[in-house]
């Protein structure tokens, strides 16, 4: 998450304008695809759309998931969202705003020890945040342009990016203690599954690993073009210990930290931000300049147990976001069509 300044129609469409959809928004929608790799290992669709931007820039951001449910979402307005169920095709408005922090205020958000993280960019702190989004308190210590976050899954430590400013810190989740982790001016965060790996989108358009115990780097992905932003490590399947990468030029690529093979995904993206692994399904939320799209691995799981009717509920928001996305794409072509054509 750089930082930003505060200076004939198909059946579908027929049915979207008779439902109310407005052309000219649906047009606007993210233009994102899958490359023929990404289709291979993956389906496309939308989880939110609708999203306040900043500058037409820069929109939703970080995203964890509430041990009281539902799912969690930053925006670069400053505002702390939850929506009630983790499915797809919904907008932005469904998402109860549980507080609003301020232009540059509601970053990265990260999840320990049932605990939720807030990274507060322009304010330079680093807050611990209810279930509802609202402030429970602030932690000492001064994180200045505080940004990326993420915790070990192991022993729940908190490592935040302050990105410009060459450090990033860990923090004990119990004693709130911040040290200085490593040199290095990074963006987005994540930790690998078995905790021993903190992996860094940095400065240089690449992703540097960094040994947990040591702070040694121990990985280095080579340069990746876009301009890598946010980072996720995959956690099931043949997903397991990937690197995902979110990029500012609308692309997502795929590492494998093994081989260094790169892969695009997608490309024709807005601009990408952070990316989160989805720990309900196992999926990569990704968001873009004024919505969150969803990558789901062909060999994803089905519903949790116990999810019933929430997970047929999921199913069809799947379809619902395939809807909307193709009756946009259909109305950016026609709005982009001469008066003269018929």
């Amino acid at each position: 998450m750089r930082t930003v300044s505060s200076a004939g129609l198909s059946v579908g469409l027929v049915v979207g304008i008779a439902a109310g959809f407005n052309l000219a928004a649906l047009a606007d929608s993210n233009p994102m695809m899958l490359t023929p790799a990404g289709a291979s290992e993956f389906t496309l669709s939308t989880f939110v759309d609708g999203f306040p931007t900043f500058q037409s820039v820069v929109g939703p951001l970080g995203i964890t998931f509430p041990t009281s449910g539902g799912v969690m979402v930053t925006d670069f307005s400053g505002n702390v969202r939850v929506f009630a169920t983790d499915t797809d095709g919904q907008l932005a408005s469904a998402g109860a705003i549980g507080q609003n922090y301020g232009i540059s205020n509601a970053v990265g958000l990260a999840s320990s020890n049932g605990n939720i993280y807030l990274t507060q960019q322009g304010a330079g702190i680093l807050a611990q945040l209810n279930n509802n989004g609202t402030l429970n308190h602030v932690l000492p210590g001064s994180y200045p342009a505080a940004t990326g976050i993420a915790t070990n899954p192991v022993d729940g430590t908190i490592y935040v990016s302050t990105i410009g400013n060459n450090v990033i810190f860990k923090v004990n989740p119990i004693t709130q203690v911040q040290t200085p982790f490593v040199n290095a001016i990074a963006d987005g965060l994540a930790v690998s599954g078995d905790g021993k790996t903190l992996y860094a989108a940095v400065n240089n358009n690449r992703i540097l690993g960094f040994d947990t115990t040591t702070g040694a780097e121990v990985f280095d992905s080579g340069p990746i073009n876009g301009g890598p932003d946010g980072t996720a490590i995959g956690t099931f399947g043949n997903l397991a210990g990937k690197l995902f990468v979110n990029t500012n030029a609308g692309q997502v690529v795929e590492i494998d930290t093994t081989t260094l093979a790169q892969t695009v995904l997608a490309t024709g993206g807005t601009r990408g931000d952070f990316i989160t692994v989805d720990p309900l399904n196992h999926t990569l939320l990704i968001t873009q300049t004024d919505d969150i799209l969803r990558l789901t691995p062909f060999n994803v799981p089905g519903p949790v147990a116990g999810a019933g009717m929430p997970g047929l509920l999921a199913a069809f928001g799947g379809l619902l976001g395939w809807w909307r996305r193709r009756t946009r794409l259909i109305a950016r072509e026609i709005l982009a069509r001469p008066p003269s054509c018929p």
